[in-house]
């Protein structure tokens, strides 16, 4: 069960309770995820001895699918891992989701399914006990909270809402303060956290929108997950210990900085200054740092990561930190790295003219898939079948932004040929995301055998269908010479 007694009041001088988001957000945002699981095993000891209020870890859809497709590593090797490496650890284990997403770019999905991919991702790791629920708009609360709450509770895990800052016209501070209030009389959350996904906070903002989500929190404390695009993060971090936040996510370094989120080295410090207590050992962590850095070295992702300085452009593309690493990759892989500017460029005219969403998965990631295509091809030439899900309302209708869009684009998508079967599918998402079909009849609509296992059932899902037949098991002695 979740360790509740560790819960801090939302204000005054508790004790620092750190999160650690290195081997899940920091090789996310600096590293394009591209880290073997024997990448991770020579720090997860010290991570789960390092006295972290919680750790979140790579076994998110995302991560297991880049694993087995670029390294040809079996997941259920990563659960074992970490199932071994945190046997003995104080620390919460922590699951991100999207809500009923399953993977990160496509629609919410059916109960059944969500509920069965998260029982087995609970065998896997059975020391999960809370979820960080990424809600970016209300459609959210309203139709899939009232099944993930008391779906997760019944497994042990108290989920998180994380709420997704925007910066258009609609996203107050009011915005986010009725928000709270509405999960917090529904649900009776542990914590709530306000998540920074593009890092562009500041620290103004935060001294108005902290007391906001405060006033409606009813006491249940807050948390903050920030980037650091605009170079910004560890101070910000500053200012919410004093607003009376305790429960901040960080990154070991190497991993940390850039657009990933502050160093633990630095929170630790700063909160030492203001005379807040923390349980972090730092010789442990000064150990994780030393090992990620020669890791990186070796396999050539950056380590010699600095704040970034201030720059007011990223207030226009508003990327978050881990799209704009993967979208660096991906522009390479295309042999077009100089268009990176053009693309930056592209994005804030896409934004606009579908109205403003934030910048969060999905969101982000089909917004700059379009404006890679829009510089490639022309403005518009090819949709990518996401943008009309966005413009049919899959992904949302509340503040998603599809009132905001342009209505010639808007046009031009729903009218497209594929975007008959999306509307129509758009139109009884409501109902579909509330359906519990029998496990048998999901297997067969994805071309399974009602005979498959969970556990292959899982990988289906998770890997997106992608084969495991090329996957092996991996092992440790990879990387032990790099060490």
């Amino acid at each position: 069960m979740v360790k509740q007694e560790k819960v801090s009041s939302a204000g005054g001088n508790g004790t620092l309770e750190l999160v650690d988001e290195t081997l899940r957000d920091g090789t996310q945002s600096l590293w394009g995820m591209m880290m073997s699981y024997h990448m991770m095993e020579p720090v997860l000891g010290e991570i789960a001895e390092a006295g972290f209020y919680s750790i979140n870890g790579p076994w998110h859809g995302a991560q297991p699918m880049i694993s087995a497709r670029f390294f040809n590593e079996d997941p259920r090797i990563m659960y074992a891992m970490f199932r071994d490496k945190l046997k003995n650890t104080d620390a919460n284990i922590v699951v991100t989701t999207m809500g009923q997403m399953v993977t990160v770019t496509t629609p919410p999905e059916n109960r059944t399914l969500v509920r069965t991919c998260y029982q087995q991702i609970k065998k896997w790791l059975p020391q999960i006990n809370q979820a960080a629920c990424i809600c970016c708009t209300r459609d959210e609360i309203k139709n899939e909270f009232p099944f993930m709450f008391p779906m997760f509770r019944a497994m042990g895990i108290e989920t998180i809402p994380y709420f997704a800052i925007g910066h258009g016209p609609r996203h107050t501070d009011e915005f986010y303060g009725a928000q709270v209030k509405e999960v917090v009389e529904k649900y009776k959350p542990i914590s709530l956290c306000i998540k920074d996904v593009d890092g562009l906070l500041t620290s103004e903002r935060l001294r108005t929108l902290i007391p906001a989500m405060q006033k409606n929190a009813g006491g249940i404390p807050l948390e903050l997950h920030a980037h650091g695009m605009n170079g910004l993060h560890t101070y910000n971090a500053t200012v919410a210990m004093q607003l009376g936040v305790r429960k901040i996510s960080t990154c070991v370094p190497p991993l940390a900085y850039s657009s990933s989120h502050p160093s633990v080295f630095d929170i630790i410090r700063n909160a030492e200054e203001l005379g807040i207590k923390h349980t972090i050992d730092v010789e442990k962590l000064k150990v994780v740092s030393e090992r990620l850095t020669k890791i990186g070295k070796a396999f050539g992702h950056p380590v010699d990561n600095y704040p970034l300085p201030f720059d007011l452009s990223y207030y226009k593309h508003q990327i978050p930190g881990g799209v704009i690493s993967n979208t660096t990759t991906q522009l390479a892989q295309l042999g077009i790295p100089e268009k990176l500017q053009e693309v930056l460029e592209e994005i804030p005219r896409i934004l606009k003219e579908m109205g403003d969403p934030v910048m969060i998965t999905p969101f982000s990631q089909y917004i700059v898939t379009q404006a890679v295509l829009n510089v490639q091809l022309g403005r518009w030439e090819q949709c990518i079948d996401a943008m009309v899900e966005h413009a049919a309302g899959l992904f949302g209708v509340e503040d998603s932004g599809i009132a905001d869009m342009d209505q010639n684009i808007k046009d031009k998508l729903l009218s497209l040929p594929q975007a008959k079967k999306i509307k129509e599918k758009a139109a009884h998402i409501v109902e579909y995301v509330n359906s519990e079909p029998s496990v048998e009849e999901i297997k067969r609509n994805l071309g399974l055998s009602p005979d498959v296992s969970d556990e292959d059932y899982c990988l289906h899902l998770i890997l997106m269908g992608e084969a495991m037949k090329d996957v092996t098991p991996g092992g440790p002695d990879v990387y032990k010479k790099y060490l």
